[in-house]
């Protein structure tokens, strides 16, 4: 699978599947989530997401849960909405490995091709790029065909440059 890690809006880059960031209550309060609840056209994006929540008490999602919903109108054809967080909005490199890991068969069962990432658990989350990279580089030590592109995208060019560096020192 190529990867590819560039700075840019990560609603705006076409993929089949987008794997956005997702706390456990499925709120889209802020991150990549609130950026989709902001885009016009994207309301039910939120309404079908949160008919995930269990009915009973308290409406949280176990961390590592990746839910799917419809793209709105973002260049998708699926939102996975990956909960890489705990309630407290801590997390690990082992988790955000694991929540890439779940993700990426999901993607694979949606016979996706490409898809595009939100950097987890960096935003509200407590983890440094360098973190999300060593994540990403432990999900990506196994064969993910038939997905043909991977692309992470970040708000700047440093970060992306940060990811970049942890998946090249793995190839040293």
């Amino acid at each position: 699978m190529q990867i590819e890690v560039r700075a840019g809006n990560i609603l705006d880059v076409p993929a089949d599947v987008l794997v956005s960031t997702a706390n456990p209550w499925l709120q889209m309060t802020g991150g990549v989530n609130l950026a989709i609840i902001r885009r016009s056209g994207c309301d039910q994006v939120f309404d079908e997401l949160q008919q995930y929540l269990p009915s009973t008490q308290p409406r949280i999602v176990q961390p590592g849960t990746v839910v799917g919903t419809g793209p709105g109108s973002l260049p998708v054809k699926r939102i996975l909405h990956a909960v890489a967080i705990d309630p407290s909005y801590d997390s690990s490199v082992e988790l955000v490995a694991d929540t890439i890991a779940r993700a990426l068969n999901e993607a694979r069962r949606l016979d996706a091709r490409t898809v595009t990432m939100a950097a987890l658990a960096t935003g509200f989350g407590p983890l440094l790029m360098k973190d999300f990279g060593a994540a990403l580089r432990t999900a990506l030590g196994q064969d993910w065909s038939p997905l043909q592109t991977l692309t992470i995208v970040v708000k700047h060019e440093q970060e992306a440059a940060e990811i970049r560096d942890m998946l090249d020192s793995s190839r040293h």
